[in-house]
């Protein structure tokens, strides 16, 4: 329920289930954004509307930095790692400087030069599926390898390291584990990570992390603690995303098994298929974390002012749902006549680095899943898929599949 005028809502109104997004959030757009209270951090702004989510991540009156002086609203206490060197936490200038480092290794030009090798480990991956089948689960068989084994690559480590990678991320970011154990991962990752740049140092590389080693020593564009933060973001954001997304597009696809047919029928609509599914799942549950605060007063829709130094939460799986932007906005449609781009990798100044990466993946890994697999299905009801509450995205814990 909407709270009384002047006293914010409760936030989130109603609890997710799989990749639901529940129709009052349909009636919210309609309304301009709302006040919202979260369960942790002060109170906020709710802009669930294309435009006004938009505008909260691409106009530069909207910022991160300011959140490092604020109790950022959130799911979880410490809903903002104040840490003035981590890439999330800047805003232009210092945040254009450091993405300029990165542009060139994830330029699309060169991610499309990448499809071979992405390729090669997309079918080496379905390679083992196949052999181990014809039952498996797809996020451990899959899922979870291709976005590590990609990262890796890009930065020149040992795909060796690929488990204990994952491990340390998954405990670092985990809002269940206990803060001891967190704080243990963060540590042995940030070792790791120093060892890796001192590697470097010692002897120069072409790869990305041997670009931004020479960018800090050579070039001094970099703080050793921007150097640092860069490569904890680089590795803990650089394969969530991608894991996830490659889970629930599986998963949306089994459980829309019409779509699926039609993919198998003519795959030359995987590319659109994608994007769609970019725009139509949920990556993340409600309380997306990368709230944004206004440096100057800002009129969004529905006449609201958001004031100097609040924050707005910008929920951008509604905002892609908006049926003002795209017709039948709540269906999955295939065949889309020019749709606008989806938010779900953000907009502006803080649009995903990794994006063209990530989607890459998911395309080589759909087109090669419904050409390779074509009678797959669930092999369990979707009804026992268990999602995962560790993670404020919207992710399976597991996927088995049969075919």
């Amino acid at each position: 329920m909407i709270a009384a005028q002047g006293e914010p809502t409760s936030y989130p109104m109603v609890e997710d289930d799989a990749l639901d997004v529940d129709p009052v959030y349909r009636d919210l757009q309609q309304k301009g954004p709302i006040q919202v209270r979260l369960p942790h951090g002060e109170p906020g702004w709710l802009a669930t509307s294309y435009d006004d989510v938009r505008t909260v991540f691409g106009d530069r009156r909207f910022g991160r930095a300011i959140g490092l002086e604020h109790d950022a609203p959130g799911m979880f206490p410490s809903a903002l790692v104040k840490d003035p060197t981590l890439l999330v936490n800047m805003d232009p200038p210092d945040h254009t400087r450091i993405r300029r480092l990165t542009s060139t290794a994830f330029a699309p030009a060169r991610v499309a030069g990448m499809s071979t090798d992405v390729q090669r480990m997309v079918d080496d991956l379905l390679d083992a599926m196949a052999a181990q089948g014809p039952s498996v689960d797809f996020v451990e068989a899959f899922a979870s390898q291709l976005p590590v084994q990609v990262l890796l690559g890009i930065l020149g480590v040992s795909q060796d390291k690929s488990t204990s990678f994952r491990g340390l991320i998954d405990e670092m970011t985990s809002h269940h584990a206990e803060a001891e154990s967190r704080a243990k991962a963060k540590e042995e990752l940030y070792a790791y990570i120093r060892g890796l740049i001192e590697e470097r140092r010692a002897q120069r590389t072409d790869d990305l992390l041997g670009t931004l080693v020479q960018a800090r020593d050579d070039d001094d564009r970099l703080s050793e603690d921007e150097l640092l933060s860069l490569c904890v973001a680089l590795w803990s954001g650089g394969f969530k995303t991608t894991l996830m997304q490659l889970g629930t597009t599986l998963y949306a696809l089994m459980t829309h098994r019409s779509h699926w047919d039609e993919l198998v029928a003519d795959p030359e609509l995987v590319p659109a298929a994608c994007e769609e599914l970019w725009r139509w799942i949920p990556s993340f549950r409600y309380g997306f974390p990368f709230v944004r605060w206004a440096s100057e007063d800002v009129e969004l829709s529905g006449g609201v002012t958001v004031r100097a130094g609040e924050p707005v939460l910008p929920e951008f799986s509604v905002a892609n749902r908006d049926e003002s932007v795209f017709p039948n906005g709540w269906d999955l449609d295939f065949h889309r006549d020019k749709p606008r781009p989806h938010l779900s990798l953000a907009f502006g100044p803080h649009y995903c680095m990794g994006a063209h990466v990530a989607q890459l993946q998911v395309r080589l890994a759909v087109d090669s899943l419904v050409r390779r697999f074509p009678a797959m299905e669930l092999a369990v009801p979707a009804s026992d898929i268990q999602w995962s509450n560790a993670s404020l995205m919207r992710a399976v814990e597991a996927l088995p599949v049969t075919w």
